[in-house]
């Protein structure tokens, strides 16, 4: 993991504007595709590593990764599903509410869902009576979305996904995106198809990992492969606004560590509201538009190393066991840019039964069942969810077991929260 020298550029042309003025923020090595799960007993090395750069377009300001792994290679068999957890189903049934009520959704009514997963989200929308598509590239969990009843295109989304939905179906009354928006080698096509598919008067909503919350809670964990774009207002606007797109409100929601919500329609169809001109305001005052901000991040990343290596090597010392609770994407990138292994986090352990009995990639560290023995403590990857885990674990931690969590700040939970 290096922080770069100030002014060096990458070789790439920005994914937004097209512009090659792109600045290296920070280098976290080359890395395995974090979703690529590998047999525990696979010779050490052996799958591919790619470069994972971070750099910041001072043209349009969007922050990006520069290398581009083949979106076929990557999502067309996923180990990711959103159903998991409580949470999220949670969180999606608000939200389709909240759509529903700000924007007259009726029973008849189309509502598209981009990279669906296994229908979560749009299982939320059985309230409305509205007709729902999801569009899902990963066959097995677009499998996953059918059998359970939901009506799911296993395709990319792009522009000629979206020419062959409004023939089949019509107009887009409502098209979502959650947590996939950063996801798109097809960027601009994906916009086009967006800004043909919604009917007149329809709203694009989206949530994407603010990269301001990023920012702030040094999440740097949030960068992997899958992941190409990362999003402020002022970056999404930009890109939005190519495709005759705008953005006409926008909040904050409390999911993923921090997600903005942008419900975005075509120019000039909706006024734009005060959320927006706030959210513009804070950018401008936090910075976000600025290179020195994306230095000041990788400078803290560094420091987040190594206050983590160090409480774990304390456990290490002490004799004490710690797993890893969960083995989600970020913490791949978490655990090989640190340089975290089985020497100081002995497993993972997991509830999605498409992990169990592989092997978080580069670093090797073996993923079990989440059933059984217990650690003094665990290292929870996906920290976006410590909420729901403490609810859960209060038993566990009333024992004497410890939750280590490692973003925003490394904290260790114990008796105390239960």
């Amino acid at each position: 993991m290096v922080v770069p020298a100030p002014g060096v550029k990458l070789d790439m042309a920005c994914r937004c504007c097209g512009g090659r003025n792109v600045e290296l923020v920070i280098d976290l090595g080359d890395q395995p595709h974090c979703n690529r799960l590998v047999r525990p007993d696979l010779a050490p090395g052996v799958e591919p590593h790619y470069p994972l750069r971070v750099g910041f377009c001072r043209d349009c300001t969007m922050v990006q990764i520069d290398h581009t792994i083949p979106k076929e290679s990557m999502f067309t068999d996923y180990p990711y599903v959103s159903g998991t957890t409580k949470t999220l189903p949670a969180h999606f049934l608000e939200t389709s509410k909240r759509i529903a009520a700000a924007y007259g959704v009726k029973a008849g009514d189309l509502v598209v869902d981009i990279g669906s997963n296994d229908g979560t989200w749009l299982k939320q929308w059985a309230f409305s009576g509205a007709r729902v598509l999801g569009v899902e590239a990963a066959g097995n969990v677009a499998k996953l979305a059918q059998d359970a009843g939901v009506p799911t295109w296993n395709r990319f989304f792009n522009a000629a996904c979206c020419a062959d939905i409004r023939k089949e179906h019509g107009p887009a009354k409502v098209i979502t995106a959650a947590g996939v928006f950063f996801h798109l080698e097809e960027l601009h096509s994906v916009v086009e198809g967006i800004a043909s598919l919604l009917d007149q008067d329809g709203v694009f909503v989206v949530q994407a990992i603010y990269l301001g919350g990023m920012v702030e809670n040094t999440a740097f964990d949030q960068v992997y492969h899958e992941h190409l774009c990362y999003y402020t207002l002022k970056s999404l606007s930009a890109l939005l606004a190519q495709h005759g797109l705008e953005v006409f409100e926008a909040t904050l929601v409390d999911i993923h560590g921090g997600s903005i919500e942008a419900h975005v329609t075509r120019k000039g169809v909706r006024p734009v509201g005060d959320s927006v001109r706030a959210m513009q305001a804070q950018e401008i005052a936090k910075g976000f538009g600025e290179i020195e901000t994306y230095r000041t991040f990788a400078a803290n990343v560094l420091d987040l190393r190594k206050r983590l290596v160090a409480l774990l090597e304390g456990y290490k010392a002490a004799g004490k066991s710690v797993w890893a609770y969960g083995a989600p994407a970020k913490g791949a990138t978490l655990l090989n840019s640190f340089g975290i292994g089985p020497d100081l986090v002995q497993k993972a352990v997991e509830k999605n039964a498409m992990k169990v009995g592989l092997a978080i990639p580069g670093v090797r560290i073996p993923i079990e069942a989440e059933e059984g023995a217990r650690p003094d403590a665990y290292l929870v990857l996906a920290w976006n969810f410590i909420n729901e885990f403490l609810a859960k674990e209060k038993a566990y931690l009333a024992g004497g077991g410890e939750l280590i969590v490692p973003i925003p700040k490394v904290k260790t939970y114990g008796k105390a929260d239960a």
